[in-house]
């Protein structure tokens, strides 16, 4: 591999909730190759708790970029001087940065690691700002492919086929969640989740639909209905909770991320848009899921789990990365109508029923 083994590894992952439950593959595949590493991952806010009791990991470092604005220039400074002599005085000896975007880089940079990886972004200038930089090939790939291509030159050949998401809940979270699932008046064991929000409105399939499709569920299935969301979404969940026939269980901006990862492990079937949710219920055990996909992310944000289903209008050569025509891409989610959500989950349903008979 050209490097001496790694014993002190940093991995950069500073994006969105989904984007590091996209790189929980990376971080087994690392583990694996070098298994007395000390292994620190160093992530965003609530994105860096996604990575709360993984096995694999043996410190999280979550920054917090929202608050960092808020301060005034002459503490941002002494904030940032102590950050990085931490990062100096940890003596990493090797630096992935997954994301390669210009401040991680600079980061990887500054850390004073001899080795670092970041993908070939010379045209950028940060590029140069690695000593091992990756080729990569965005275009018809999904987001794990890319990622993986950037720890090749250090781990070797990965077969892809065994990089699978992974997301852990305590038995204590598990608790918890199971404590406020209670609440629920079941007459069926069977709960199903909504997840009407996203981070962007251009991924969120109308409210109206949300609620024609649970009052379906309901009556068709006799589930149990729960709403999922952040206190942005409440609104929402409030709106489509008045339009359900059966009362649901409405949990919007009621948990925190550690809680609506434990809640989520319990549901049986999650419905949402495109959102860090539905990549961590697809890395979670037991739920299955049902992404709803306009057409832009329907290769490199796909759903990454045998047991996620993607419903989308687009086509294949609408999938791309860059550009992004928000307003086709919208019209094509607006396509999907309750009945393709419908005739998915009674898939799931009969599938449910031959393996409990």
């Amino acid at each position: 591999m050209g490097t001496a083994t790694p014993q002190r590894i940093l991995v950069l992952a500073i994006r969105a909730i989904g984007d590091v439950v996209l790189i929980t593959p990376i971080i087994r595949i690392l583990r694996q190759a070098f298994p007395r590493a000390l292994l620190t991952v160093l992530a965003n806010g609530a994105s860096a708790r996604v990575l709360q009791h993984n096995p694999h990991i043996d410190r999280v470092v979550e920054i917090d970029r929202e608050t960092e604005r808020q301060l005034s220039f002459p503490v941002r400074l002494g904030h940032w001087k102590r950050f990085f002599a931490q990062l100096r005085q940890d003596r990493f000896d090797t630096v992935i940065d997954l994301y390669s975007g210009p401040r991680s880089a600079l980061w990887g940079w500054l850390s004073n690691a001899r080795n670092r990886y970041g993908e070939d972004t010379r045209h950028r200038l940060r590029g140069f700002l690695y000593n091992h930089r990756v080729p990569v090939d965005r275009d018809g790939r999904h987001l794990i492919e890319q990622k993986l291509d950037v720890v090749v030159p250090l781990v070797g050949a990965i077969d892809r086929s065994l990089a699978r998401l992974e997301v852990y809940v305590s038995n204590e979270e598990v608790q918890r969640a199971r404590h406020t699932l209670s609440a629920l008046n079941r007459k069926n064991p069977r709960l199903v989740g909504l997840v009407p929000g996203a981070g962007s409105p251009w991924r969120v399939w109308p409210h109206e639909r949300y609620a024609e499709l649970g009052n379906m569920l309901v009556k068709q299935f006799g589930v149990n209905i729960v709403l999922l969301g952040g206190e942005a979404d409440r609104s929402l969940c409030e709106s489509i909770n008045m339009n359900l026939t059966e009362p649901s269980l409405d949990l919007s901006g009621q948990t925190s991320l550690r809680e609506l990862v434990a809640v989520l492990a319990e549901l049986d079937l999650v419905i949402a848009n495109v959102t860090g949710p539905m990549h961590i219920a697809s890395a979670l055990d037991k739920p299955r899921v049902i992404g709803l996909y306009g057409a832009a992310d329907t290769v490199q944000y796909a759903p990454w789990s045998p047991r996620a289903v993607m419903i989308t209008k687009g086509k294949p050569q609408e999938a791309y990365w860059q550009h992004v025509d928000y307003e086709r891409d919208y019209q094509r989610l607006l396509e999907i109508t309750v009945a393709d959500v419908s005739k998915t989950v009674s898939d799931v349903m009969k599938e449910w029923n031959s393996t409990e008979s």
